[in-house]
């Protein structure tokens, strides 16, 4: 048995993302520890202990870089590795993978690294990019392991040379999808749209909302949701344009859902009109799990989602009109609707199924 620490930066993502693989670790006879920040981190502690996993709250700025309290955080992760004695640490998303990484090497715990996307800070160039670069490349070197979700992402990071051995680099089908969370669920007959995601400018919220106009003036059955959290931050949408185009009858805003399950069962199509740079958007096998036909961009990672068009409709990114085509083909076509939705969950089961790819990531680690 090994003591295995999974590190991740947003504590209901344990649950939400992670659980197949924490299902995986404890059936396999390791001692789990998880840890994120104690931001939400009440709810997640019994969830985690019904899968027999402990939980560690460490304090981190997620979104943001702050170089006094980032190091801050180097020394507690080290004070933690030293305290857990782990056997192997498990990191997800930038700041985990890049400071647990970093201390994982202090302290000679080895470390393995999932990169579930670049998303805008690399996507976006410039100086933050350089300097991202340079401390994903320090951490990568130690990282035994890469788990990537797309070759877009393989290939940008090996030619920057941010991971320097292609060795180190597992490929999967994203994070997939737990099946049993996320069943196959009936059709409603009336065309109902939704996007599932944080509210960002590069994740095509406004190009939803501008389609959204023209999809009601053709299609006035048609029903358009949108479910996020807001981001203040940079790149955000403003939720006063939100409010703009609900009071106009063009969108429903559904809020920051804690179950989507409800969300995507009353649904007929997904959209994800993201450029944001996903690994491999979760929301996106949910909704294919859920058996959703999917309208989604030609950009990396979303592209994986609709694999060969049978499932569903890929368009340029940063095109509202190309966007709203697509939504009045399939609000105006139940039959097609139908057969893409069943094309989903058959990719689904065969392809993005968690377990598998949980089962994966633990034989490449050997544990």
């Amino acid at each position: 048995m090994s003591r295995v620490v999974l590190f991740g930066a947003y504590a209901p993502s344990l649950i939400r993302f992670r659980a197949p693989l924490l299902r995986a670790l404890v059936a396999a006879g390791h001692e789990v520890v998880a840890v994120a920040d104690p931001e939400h981190g009440d709810r997640v502690r019994d969830q985690l202990r019904s899968l027999g996993v402990s939980w560690l709250p460490v304090s981190l700025d997620r979104n943001r870089i702050r170089p006094v309290r980032d190091l801050a955080l180097v020394a507690r992760l080290r004070g933690m590795l030293r305290e857990l004695h782990p056997d192997r640490l498990i990191t997800y998303t930038l700041k985990p993978n890049v400071y647990g990484g970093w201390a994982a090497r202090a302290e000679g715990v080895p470390s393995a690294a999932m990169i579930t996307g670049l998303g805008s800070v690399f996507m976006g160039g410039g100086w933050r990019a350089r300097i991202a670069g340079s401390m994903l490349r320090r951490a990568c070197r130690h990282h035994q392991r890469i788990f990537l979700q797309n070759p877009e992402d393989r290939a940008d990071l090996l030619r920057q040379g941010i991971i320097e051995d292609p060795s180190k680099v597992v490929m999967t089908a994203g994070s997939g999808v737990d099946l049993e969370a996320f069943p196959s669920r009936e059709l409603p007959e009336r065309p109902v749209f939704l996007m599932l995601a944080r509210l960002l400018v590069a994740k095509g919220v406004r190009d939803y909302l501008e389609a959204a106009e023209l999809v009601k003036a053709a299609c006035p059955d048609a029903v358009l949701r949108i479910a996020g959290m807001e981001d203040p931050g940079s790149g955000g949408v403003p939720m006063s344009l939100l409010r703009e185009y609900e009071a106009r009858g063009c969108i429903e805003y559904l809020g920051e859902l804690e179950d989507v399950g409800p969300a995507l069962a009353e649904c007929t199509t997904f959209v994800l009109p993201s450029y944001y740079g996903e690994g491999t958007p979760r929301s996106a096998l949910e909704a294919m799990a859920v058996g959703r036909p999917i309208i989604t961009t030609e950009s990396r990672g979303c592209r994986e989602t609709v694999p060969d068009g049978g499932n569903g409709i890929l368009v340029p990114p940063r095109s509202p009109g190309r966007l709203a085509e697509a939504m009045i083909v399939l609000s105006r076509d139940a039959g097609l609707r139908g057969r893409m939705g069943r094309e989903s969950r058959r990719l689904a089961e065969t392809r993005f199924d968690a377990d598998v790819v949980a089962r994966d990531i633990l034989d490449a680690l050997d544990l």
